[in-house]
């Protein structure tokens, strides 16, 4: 892997995450008010939390990350990828609900670290493709 390459997937690595901290602030403050203040049943309030900031996650990433136009085709395609990602996490959060006897918030924010991941991988490969 030459130099360039490594700094360009780098810089894109870093505007993804800092569209990561935004949505992640989002969706943790979301997680917070509806699981512990409102009460809300954990699979159901982390899911409809994870649709609504794919939306703004995928606005930012298209226009300030990659630099790509917003079009419904790749907007469908970015959609699935974090639907991949929801399913993971659904997956993953219910293991570790079987697992550890967390309060269900903490658990919430202990699979965003993998979602994370899955979703960059898909979406640089996503936004390459011309």
């Amino acid at each position: 892997m030459n130099f360039l390459f490594s700094r360009k997937i780098a810089t894109i690595f870093a505007g993804f995450s800092g569209v990561g901290v935004i949505t992640t602030l989002i969706s943790l403050g979301a997680i917070y008010l509806f699981l512990e203040i409102l009460q809300t049943p954990l699979i159901l309030t982390y899911s409809i939390i994870y649709f609504l900031t794919i939306l703004l996650s995928y606005f930012l990433n298209s226009v300030f990350v990659f630099k790509a136009p917003l079009g419904l085709e790749k907007g469908i395609k970015y959609f699935l990828i974090y639907l991949s990602g929801m399913v993971i996490g659904i997956l993953v959060l219910w293991l570790l609900d079987q697992l550890f006897d967390y309060d269900s918030y903490i658990l919430a924010y202990l699979v965003l670290p993998v979602t994370m991941m899955w979703n960059f991988l898909m979406s640089y490969f996503l936004f390459q493709t011309k």
